[in-house]
């Protein structure tokens, strides 16, 4: 067994004899954590001075995840898991939980992710996999699944210092639960620490929706963007949250000029669930505004989709394949609806089911069947978030729910459909 001598950013001992290999594993964990692309170039700089080093091989599979090579990923945390055999208990278990989630083995392994955390409660990466609107937890077909990361991280955060990437996710996690002021001021600690990082300008950019403190959010975002790399992985959507602002303050050109930009198939670099998410959510809300995208734009997205969801998959993005469908004509949205339909009925599990029933109701919007559609998102909405996403992504469901309302001529109860829920309340 190597001589553990080193230590990562958390005081955690790590099983190499590079002093040089532990500082760039370090600074290439602060910059995954912080979703900046120069975590691939730290990462590799630590394998070459020790290429033993498992828990840097664990974390250039994350890199991977986060680039689209899953094929990739799962061949390098084999290879970290295997280096392992020899290192600490939390090493192993570490490079385990990496290799089951690269594997997409998601049965049983929450459970080991908490119990890792319980066990070894400043190991943050395996920790970051619980994290997040597309995590262990976050597709893991909860309806309470916010408040069951607040619980997670609440768990742990006793035995944490004063550290940026705590406070960001706890940050982020109160503000999704509704603790909007206590979320929002770590939040802000956290990105006085560390203004590089784009997972907290991303948390103060939903504290901004959630207050419906719309000028606030227009301002900080506009200052940062600049900062954060068209090429880095989470920049189309931060840019989507910031042309979020400029499409409810009404400012459709300035919105629109956004999605032009940076958020549309054709110029994002984000993985293409994610830009997927994004181009069909801002193409829908856009519609429902009474702006609707220019027909090139639409088509765009509609081809988008066909080429890589062309089939129902996970539920949050057979939504989101169901507002593309919805665009173009009643159709095709229903076809698409029976395929999740039938999907359902073949897989277990709440978030099928409920992203079934979504679809239905927004295939029955699309043919103008607005009272049935009412009907049928009112009956679904207090499962809804069983299918992920955070509130202002599930908010396109409200809103689709609240416009079918009004358009059947049931104008009073969608007037209190937004109540409490920030900018679109507004």
């Amino acid at each position: 067994m190597a001589a553990m001598s080193q230590t990562d950013r958390f005081e955690q001992t790590l099983s190499t004899d590079s002093s040089a290999a532990a500082r760039h594993y370090r600074d290439a964990l602060d910059y995954l954590f912080c979703m900046r692309s120069a975590a691939r170039e730290e990462i590799d700089q630590a394998i070459a001075h020790d290429p033993g080093f498992a828990l840097a091989h664990c974390v250039r599979a994350r890199v991977l995840l986060i680039e689209g090579d899953t094929a990739g990923a799962r061949e390098v945390a084999a290879h970290a898991e295997a280096l392992a055999g020899n290192t600490s208990p939390r090493e192993q278990q570490h490079a385990l939980l990496v290799g089951r989630v690269t594997r997409n083995e998601t049965a049983g392994t929450l459970a080991m992710v908490r119990e890792h955390a319980e066990q070894y409660p400043h190991d943050a990466l395996p920790l970051s996999f619980a994290l997040g609107v597309y995590s262990l937890i976050g597709f893991g077909g909860f309806t309470e699944h916010h408040q069951l990361q607040v619980d997670l991280l609440e768990s742990v955060a006793p035995a944490w210092p004063e550290d940026w990437w705590m406070q960001g996710w706890l940050g982020w996690s109160y503000v999704e639960a509704g603790q909007i002021g206590r979320g929002t001021e770590l939040l802000e600690r956290s990105f006085e620490a560390r203004p590089d990082n784009a997972n907290t300008a991303h948390g103060r950019a939903h504290g901004y929706y959630e207050a419906g403190d719309l000028n606030s959010g227009k301002a900080f975002l506009r200052e940062w963007l600049p900062s954060y790399g068209q090429q880095e992985p989470l920049h189309c959507h931060v840019a989507w949250h910031l042309a979020l602002l400029y499409l409810y303050e009404g400012d459709y050109a300035t919105a629109t000029d956004l999605y032009e930009r940076y958020i549309r198939p054709g110029v994002s670099n984000a993985l293409p669930m994610f830009t997927h998410i994004d181009c069909a959510a801002f193409a829908w809300r856009s519609r429902l505004v009474g702006q609707p995208l220019a027909a090139d734009q639409r088509d765009e997205i509609m081809q988008f989709a066909e080429q890589h969801f062309a089939r129902p998959g996970i539920p949050f993005v057979n939504w989101h394949t169901q507002l593309v469908k919805g665009e173009h004509d009643p159709a095709a949205a229903s076809a698409y609806a029976e395929a999740v339909a039938a999907q359902a009925d073949t897989v277990d599990g709440l978030p099928f089911a409920v992203a079934a029933r979504l679809c239905q109701a927004l295939s029955a919007y699309s043919r103008e069947d607005y009272e049935a559609a009412a009907d049928m998102f009112a009956a679904v909405l207090p499962a809804s978030a069983s299918i992920g996403g955070s509130n202002a992504q599930r908010d396109a469901i409200v809103a689709t729910y609240v416009t079918a309302l009004e358009k059947c001529g049931r104008a009073r109860k969608a007037a209190g459909a937004f109540r409490g829920r920030g900018l679109m309340s507004v």
